[in-house]
């Protein structure tokens, strides 16, 4: 099994791709950390991993608001307590902005996606740094695209800015010289 005794944690699981991510990382020998805010769909979640027999079940459940400082701090804490280790953190949480023509975008709510989709993911990054640097491990940022012909005018309120963001966060790091 490729991620044998791998620790992975994923954000933003839910009902669609972070469920996706968490049951494909324990079909490959992972022990998955499902965090989002909603404990009742964690629970679901790793109820059917559990329920596939040659998973072997091992997940942890961490409710997790990760625009919360202590609450994102708490899911690090609650990791490298339980595990000792972080070898992947998937950056998956994701608030999807307002889709309104500038003049009428309520501000407030396109500062919080935001602030969800940029600061938050660097927030649990940074939180998880240090554990991941000594496993060698790695960040995954979940990209969100728009769809294949929509089309969006620079007169919207759209999910771009944070798009550009997560990309330069994102190829950064590879940029950067080795230490010497």
């Amino acid at each position: 099994m490729l991620l044998r005794e791998k620790v992975i944690v994923v954000s933003g699981v839910g009902p669609g791709l972070g469920r996706s991510i968490a049951v494909q990382s324990a079909r490959a020998g992972a022990t998955v950390v499902l965090a989002a805010r909603t404990e009742s769909r964690l629970e679901e979640v790793s109820k059917e991993i559990a329920e596939i027999a040659e998973i072997g079940g091992r997940t942890c459940v961490v409710p997790t608001d990760i625009d919360s400082d202590a609450s994102a701090a708490k899911l690090a804490e609650t990791v490298l307590e339980t595990f000792g280790r972080v070898d992947a953190l998937v950056n998956n949480a994701f608030a999807m902005p307002p889709m309104a023509d500038l003049a009428e975008a309520d501000l407030e709510a396109v500062a919080a996606g935001f602030h969800t989709n940029v600061v938050s993911a660097l927030r649990l990054t940074r939180l998880f740094a240090p554990a991941l640097a000594d496993s060698r491990g790695s960040v995954v940022m979940i990209n969100r695209k728009p769809l294949p012909g929509r089309e969006l005018r620079t007169t919207t309120c759209d999910y771009r800015p944070p798009l550009e963001f997560e990309q330069a966060f994102r190829e950064g790091p590879s940029q950067q010289p080795a230490a010497a």
